[in-house]
């Protein structure tokens, strides 16, 4: 039985659960939480369960769940059932910051995990800095998390600029010199201009104009004419979510013609849902496996976890069950009585971890895992083509 002042500290630092310990997490204090032998690990994530970009987090969790459902079932990580605690933020940066805080400081996570999205992410670096949590796989490329080392991020995807810098040289190998881009006017759809801007330089590629999209929808009308009076034969979408479907189908009603490069973080189920046969010929940036047939025992894993579920899967559930099999990877090297720096640690060491079809690369000086890209595009059958 412990005493004294470390056993009244261990205590309180207990979170029970309904029917079992939650994971130890040292709040704002030092020494930084150790997993305790009976305890879960307790993973944080704060998403967009609701709004216009909630349907491209579903896909994310729901790819994540089956690799944590089939660890747990295989008696988890050092005996620890891995358990994700989501809460809702809505794309609000404010709300991610408090949403990140409650789970550190709260709920007691160990880690956090695919946060979503670029603004709301960069809202709460200060808050994971302070409290020294890493995060592993967000779900942004933004340059912000890539061009300098931070000890807590971990990426597993490639960049938004490593997507950009693929559709542009391609633009060019074809022989296009203009292009328009649409852009969400937020800080990731800024960032994503500024990469067109940069990689277009380098080839003499011109930027014919460029539109900024309101993230509530408003005013795509006018942007979509904006666009058109320049007739641009291309125009790259740094958008996400429903609001690029809605921008494609204002552009198309028009009555202008061009074709369209968006970037990973577009759903191509949700985008052929809503555009049907308007789809067709949408390019794609993928910083996933192809997510479809057996080309890979990723894929083949994935496909099958997706068929006993019912969901017909796709490039983001490829993403959520990657970043959780890096995370598991992650937990199991960081030990039976991991800490967040033995964690860093493992990650660190696992140098080069294939996952079967994705390679990811981490060291004590990189934490940038990958810079895999490949294009696809929306074939007659409304199928995704590479």
């Amino acid at each position: 039985m412990r005493t004294g002042a470390t056993a009244t500290r261990r205590r309180a630092l207990r979170i029970l659960g309904a029917g079992a310990a939650a994971l130890v997490a040292a709040p704002w204090a030092s020494p930084a939480p150790r997993a305790e032998a009976d305890a879960e690990i307790l993973i944080g994530q704060s998403c967009q369960l609701s709004g216009p970009l909630a349907p491209l987090t579903r896909e994310l969790q729901e790819g994540a769940a089956w690799c944590f459902e089939q660890v747990n079932a295989r008696g988890g990580v050092h005996g620890r059932q891995v358990r994700v605690v989501a809460l809702d933020d809505a794309y609000d940066p404010q709300r991610t910051a408090d949403n990140v805080r409650q789970l550190i400081e709260k709920q007691g996570v160990f880690a956090l995990f695919n946060l979503a999205g670029t603004p709301t992410t960069l809202a709460a670096l200060p808050v994971l800095r302070e409290r020294k949590v890493p995060l592993i796989a967000p779900f942004t490329g933004t340059d912000a998390l890539r061009s300098g080392f931070d000890r807590y991020v971990f990426n597993v995807r490639a960049g938004y600029a490593d997507e950009i810098e693929k559709i542009v040289q391609h633009l060019a190998v074809l022989g296009i010199d203009r292009v328009g881009v649409a852009y969400m006017n937020n800080s990731f759809g800024k960032g994503g201009l500024d990469a067109v801007k940069s990689a277009a330089a380098r080839r003499d590629v011109v930027l014919a104009a460029t539109a900024p999209l309101e993230i509530d929808g408003s005013g795509l009308r006018v942007a979509a004419q904006d666009l058109a009076r320049a007739r641009p034969p291309v125009i790259i979408l740094a958008t996400a979510g429903k609001l690029t479907s809605d921008f494609i189908a204002a552009y198309q009603s028009s009555g202008a013609s061009a074709q369209f490069y968006a970037l990973s973080v577009v759903s191509s189920q949700q985008l052929i849902q809503a555009l049907g046969d308007r789809s067709k010929g949408v390019a794609i940036a993928q910083v996933m496996p192809y997510p479809w047939g057996s080309g890979t025992k990723l894929a083949r894993e994935l496909s099958e976890l997706a068929s006993r579920k019912g969901v017909e899967v796709g490039y983001n559930h490829m993403e959520g069950f990657v970043s959780a099999k890096v995370l598991v990877e992650g937990l199991q090297q960081a030990g039976p009585s991991p800490t967040r720096e033995s964690l860093v640690r493992g990650l660190e060491g696992l140098r080069e971890l294939d996952l079967g079809g994705y390679v990811v690369r981490f060291s004590e000086r990189n934490h940038n895992g990958s810079n895999h890209v490949e294009l696809t595009i929306v074939g007659a059958s409304k199928r995704v083509l590479r």
